[in-house]
């Protein structure tokens, strides 16, 4: 009796954990609770996750959060913020990696405390328009991850980029660190996407 209370309790807290982020795509309705969490759409180690760097309260409040997959639509080779061209060839172009984004929107949002919730009318759309990561240059290689998303919230409609390196004052890696082709094409992409979130979320903390 004692263990079933204990997992009918498991149960519980792991499912408010869970996204409320509705991503507006059929991968929605075949997400997988233990690998989009646990592991991240990605096989193998756990995917990097980084904190905003700022930090941000926004008092409890409640919002309705839609994520459109823009990527195939926008068909975009740069991004606005940068000159080093949309490859798609990186991990990060798989459509799963949708599933990262909403991940981070639903961590972010929730360190920040704002409640995601789908019953209220007060709603954000995020279109992710690009994202991407590349090792660039001859010799002395740079890392560098790419993210644009647009957002619509209110009267508000405003682009999102970031274009973050290796060395750079937001990033994981320093400029000189020693890591895999894999491991810092998955840090840098996993940042850039912190990046373009927290920029949104700088916006919203001087809108209110």
């Amino acid at each position: 009796m004692k263990q079933l209370i204990l997992i009918i309790i498991s149960t519980f807290i792991f499912s408010l954990g869970y996204s409320q982020v509705k991503i507006m795509t059929p991968i929605e309705s075949v997400r997988n609770k233990k690998i989009d969490y646990e592991y991240g759409y990605l096989p193998g180690k756990r995917f990097p996750y980084y904190k905003t760097i700022e930090k941000y309260d926004f008092n409890g409040q409640k919002i309705r959060v839609e994520l459109y997959d823009y990527r195939e639509i926008k068909g975009l080779q740069h991004i606005d913020c940068s000159t080093e061209r949309i490859e798609n060839l990186s991990e990060f172009a798989k459509e799963n990696s949708i599933l990262r984004v909403a991940q981070y929107i639903d961590k972010l949002f929730q360190e920040s405390n704002i409640q995601i919730d789908t019953t209220v009318q007060n709603s954000i759309e995020i279109y992710l328009e690009a994202l991407d990561s590349r090792l660039i240059g001859f010799g002395y290689i740079k890392i560098h991850g790419l993210c644009q998303i647009r957002v619509k919230y209110l009267d508000n409609d405003k682009i999102y980029c970031s274009d973050i390196m290796d060395g750079d004052k937001n990033s994981p890696l320093g400029k000189y660190a020693f890591v895999t082709r894999k491991t810092g094409l998955r840090k840098m992409g996993s940042a850039s996407i912190r990046e373009v979130i927290e920029q949104f979320l700088a916006d919203l903390k001087n809108d209110i």
